[in-house]
Parts: structure tokens; C-alpha cells; sequence
């Protein structure tokens, strides 16, 4: 499998997953694939204990080693690249060694203003409240259409308001870049659930294939029994039901279908 369009489907946006013909994928063989123009609501398929392993290996003895359920937990209540917020603590806390991070456990230097980046910051109980309450927020102002400061569910229309530092949003997609080549499958989750990373499937039953994880997705195109896709990525969990990227080989269609109604071609 060529791996470039693995991280092709990793990497796209809603806006990327439908039919794709001709087009050439370009890039480096490494693992990472993140920009500032990845979907922060697009998923991994990894776990808590390979989050912290990812953020031990590049910062040892790092505090946020710990935080790996956290992050992962609030993925799947949320629909919260784990990666990015793992990055974004890295960034704004030091890898948790900042002295905000330390003394009032604020790894998201959240309400650290430029003219009083000590005394404005919040404090926190812990740095597992201070993940929760703020990719709440995150989520609600930032990443929702009907938020207040939603400019794309991006790190460039985060960049527009959240920071004033206008390399914020590349600063932590290298970041990012840099978790995830510590990662299985380069942060995709391949192999850790039903099928392997090339492995050929087909339905078993009609099953529509979607732009992104969850059934309230658009409908990319519904695949037949007998069709033969490729795993290209997941497996991802979302709304009760395990997803895996794949791309249908016949008709050229990339998208998301659920584990339960796939099989080994």
C-alpha cells in the first residue's frame, strides 16, 4: 500500500472525502500529515497509554504524561483531535513545565493575556479539570459553526482569534507532526482494532460509506456486497459504533463505514 494515501485520508477534510480520481498525493514517506488546515473534529484511532508513550518519547519526564485517557476521553465525548490537544498543551505549557502549568495547572495558558500572562490566567484543580473545561469551551466558541468565534474547524480559523502569535497554528501542527510520528500507524490507529492497514474488505450487507465518523455524517456513496475497498485508516470510535476510513476501489470513493457490517474480502 502506498502509505501517502493512507495519510491522505487521515489528513482531509469534510470537504476532501468524496470521490477522488486523478489526483496525485503528494509528500514525504514519514508518518506525519497535519497542517493547519486539517480537520481538528477528525479522530484517532489510539489509545490513552500510547498518547502518553508518544509524549514521553519526545519530552521524557514530561507532566503531561498521564494525561493520555483524558485527552482520549474527551475525543470521543467531544469529537476532539486527541493529537491536537495534546499538542496544544505541549505548545502553550512547556510540555507542562511552564510555571502557570506548574503553579495553577493551566496547560492551555488559557485567559494568559499578553499584558498579564501570570496574574489573568485561570487556575485549575488539576490539569485533567483544566483539559475538560477548556476543550469544552474549545469545542462550543471555537470548533461549532454556531460558536462565537468560529472561523473553521481548523488551526487556522482557531489562529484568527485564540492566539496573537500568527504562527500559533503551524507551531502546533509541527507538534502534532512530531506526536504522531511516535505513534502506531503515525497517529491513524491502524491494526489496533478488526482489520490491518491494506487489508481488502466488502459489506456484507448495503452500507453507506461517509464523509467523516458517525451516522449523522453525509452519505459519500452506499457500497454493495461484493465491492472491494482498501483500509486506509481507523479504526475510530464514534457514537456507539467502531469506523474504519476506507477506499472503495471500484468507484474510486474514500469514506467512512462501520465495523460490524464489514468483512474480509
Amino acid at each position: 500500500m502506498n502509505p501517502n494515501r493512507r495519510r491522505f485520508l487521515k489528513g482531509a477534510s469534510i470537504a476532501g472525502l468524496t470521490t477522488i480520481s486523478g489526483v496525485a498525493l503528494t509528500g514525504t514517506t514519514t508518518a506525519a500529515s497535519y497542517t493547519i488546515d486539517s480537520d481538528l473534529r477528525q479522530t484517532v484511532g489510539i489509545s490513552g497509554s500510547q498518547l502518553d508513550s508518544a509524549v514521553n518519547s519526545i519530552s521524557p519526564g514530561s507532566p503531561l504524561v498521564g494525561l493520555g485517557d483524558t485527552w482520549i476521553d474527551v475525543q470521543n465525548t467531544r469529537n476532539i483531535n486527541a493529537v491536537y490537544m495534546a499538542a496544544h498543551a505541549a505548545l502553550e505549557s512547556a510540555w507542562g513545565r511552564s510555571n502557570i502549568a506548574q503553579e495553577k495547572n493551566n496547560i492551555y495558558g488559557f485567559d494568559a493575556r499578553d499584558i498579564c500572562p501570570a496574574e489573568c490566567a485561570d487556575g485549575y484543580a488539576s490539569f485533567e479539570q483544566c483539559v475538560h473545561e477548556v476543550m469544552a469551551y474549545v469545542d462550543q466558541e471555537y470548533l461549532s459553526p454556531d460558536g462565537t468565534y468560529y472561523e473553521g474547524s481548523t488551526l487556522r480559523g482557531m489562529n484568527v482569534h485564540y492566539a496573537t502569535d500568527d504562527r500559533w497554528a503551524e507551531k502546533i501542527a509541527s507538534i502534532m507532526n512530531d506526536i504522531a510520528a511516535e505513534l502506531p500507524s503515525g497517529g491513524g490507529g491502524g491494526g489496533d482494532g478488526g482489520f490491518a492497514d491494506g487489508e481488502q474488505v466488502t459489506p456484507t450487507t448495503n452500507l453507506n460509506t461517509r464523509e467523516q465518523p458517525g451516522t449523522s455524517q453525509p452519505i459519500v456513496a452506499t457500497i454493495s456486497p461484493g465491492e472491494v475497498g482498501e483500509i486506509m485508516n481507523g479504526p475510530t470510535e464514534k457514537g456507539g459504533y467502531t469506523w474504519w476510513g476506507v477506499h472503495w476501489l471500484d468507484r474510486n470513493v474514500w469514506g467512512w463505514s462501520v465495523e460490524r457490517y464489514l468483512d474480509s474480502a
